[in-house]
């Protein structure tokens, strides 16, 4: 026997199949609760009546739900809306009488049609009569309308957050290319033999960064290759002038982290924080991982400057692009401090894998 897939069964297509059994239980359920409310034992008699007058039924129901809804009442018409709702009432009410008038009461009532006047009608009853089942089919409708809408907003702010996230990484790709051309112009100038080794390690950054970063996340392994890489081209830099300890524990493999996240933070040092430095300068970066949990520290010592500032360190194009991301990406689920100490600059990052 061939199993039916929820999940893809696709009910537009058997969309005026459901419409006609919705109509059909409708019309039984009708019946018999009239069967039972006046107490007719012929339950095929009162099937045959209301199967005369539930056209107009069926008429008021799509009218309402299909023209009036669409057109008026979600594009905020409500006055346009109410008038021709009055009036479409009136009119289906008169028709279902006359339907009922001609044919239903000479058929099923010929003793006492003589006696029945056209227009001596309860006109409460008959619009409730009419407009409850108009008022279940219009609610399924505008049932329909909010979920689809619902979808529609939801696909739109995903939408919107993914060309926000693309924005942010191509904001960081351009700064942290700059700064590393700069430290390339700086060696060119010494006319200094490290200079093809800034280029090669150079190229292996940017194809990293034009083609393997373009997913959503990326290997912990390769984060930690691209920081290593990063700080080869600083301490070519640098030479022996600068003290880097890069420490890693835990298990790195498997996990997956959004790509660029990281090596922001180690930018910020070098351009804020080192590049001012004079004498001594030195960073010490910890990763580690824990279960899900990992746990970023970078800390570097400071120029003793009046110049130097917090807000200059702290609010620079990276980390506010990288603060944007963690709230994108990984909403309620990191923490991230800036501490601005005596002699030195901290970051700690911890982010729930």
């Amino acid at each position: 026997m061939q199993s039916v897939n929820i999940k893809n069964f696709d009910f537009n297509k058997y969309r005026i199949i459901w419409h006609i059994l919705f109509w059909l239980l409708y019309l039984i359920l009708h019946a018999f609760s009239s069967n039972i409310y006046y107490e007719d034992s012929n339950i095929y008699k009162i099937l045959a009546k209301y199967s005369i007058s539930i056209p107009i039924d069926i008429l008021a129901a799509y009218f309402t739900a299909y023209y009036l809804l669409p057109k008026f009442l979600l594009k905020g018409k409500y006055i346009h809306f109410m008038v021709i709702f009055f009036l479409s009432a009136i009119f289906f009410i008169f028709f279902q009488r006359a339907l009922m008038f001609y044919i239903s009461y000479p058929i099923f009532y010929s003793e006492s049609y003589q006696n029945i006047k056209f227009f001596k009608i309860n006109y409460i009853f008959s619009f409730f009569n009419i407009y409850a089942i108009v008022g279940i089919f219009a609610s399924i409708k505008l049932l329909k309308y909010w979920f689809k809408n619902q979808q529609t907003t939801r696909l739109l702010e995903k939408e919107k957050l993914e060309a926000e996230l693309k924005f942010l990484k191509s904001q960081i790709h351009p700064h942290f290319l700059f700064n590393t051309l700069n430290n390339l112009y700086a060696l060119t100038l010494d006319k200094s033999d490290l200079a093809p080794e800034v280029v090669i390690k150079l190229s292996d950054l940017l194809d990293y960064m034009l083609y393997e970063c373009n997913t959503p996340k990326v290997s912990l392994d390769k984060e930690i290759k691209l920081i290593n890489d990063y700080l080869s081209l600083e301490k070519i830099r640098y030479r022996k002038e600068l003290i880097i300890n890069f420490d890693i524990s835990g298990k790195t493999s498997g996990k997956q982290i959004a790509p660029m996240l990281l090596l922001p933070f180690i930018e910020n040092s070098f351009k804020h924080g080192l590049s001012k430095k004079k004498n001594n300068p030195w960073i010490n970066i910890t990763l580690v991982t824990k279960n899900e949990a990992l746990h970023f520290n970078v800390k570097n010592n400071k120029a003793i400057s009046k110049i130097m500032k917090k807000e200059e360190y702290t609010e620079g194009i990276g980390l506010k692009n990288v603060r944007r991301r963690l709230d994108l990406l990984y909403e309620g689920a990191y923490k991230l401090e800036l501490m601005d100490n005596d002699d030195s600059f901290e970051i700690n990052l911890e982010i729930n894998l």
